[in-house]
């Protein structure tokens, strides 16, 4: 399995990390597959209408084209990597100046989202 690491910076150790990220698409991808296994098999999930099924696809789809993928990363990083401080850290030049940029984990997968993607279409559409 390839690993793609981003920077994460260990507020509990107080130092730089790097973070591999795919672990964890790779977990959600699977729960969401397991999931529609599951629902599809529902009287539910059968007595939908097309209109129906097109609107449950819009929120839980199980990817299967490379632009899926960068969907559902993009959405699964917002989820869990966006807006949460845990994931967050401010960068600066060095000598210290006025300007700060808080970088997040999500802001790093969006600069590669590309690549992930590939990445994982690769990885789980050959199993």
């Amino acid at each position: 399995m390839k690993k793609f690491n981003v920077l994460h910076w260990n507020f509990n150790n107080d130092k730089l990390e790097y973070y591999d990220i795919l672990p964890y698409f790779r977990e959600e991808y699977k729960s969401r597959l397991n999931h529609f296994k599951k629902f599809s098999k529902t009287k539910k999930y059968q007595k939908m209408t097309d209109e129906e099924r097109k609107e449950y696809f819009k929120y839980s789809f199980v990817p299967h084209t490379l632009n899926e993928f960068k969907i559902f990363v993009e959405s699964e990083s917002r989820y869990q990597f966006w807006g949460r401080c845990e994931y967050e850290m401010i960068c600066h030049g060095w000598p210290v100046r006025k300007n700060e940029h808080k970088l997040d984990i999500h802001e790093q997968i969006m600069m590669n989202i590309d690549i992930i993607a590939e990445i994982l279409y690769d990885e789980l559409k050959q199993n």
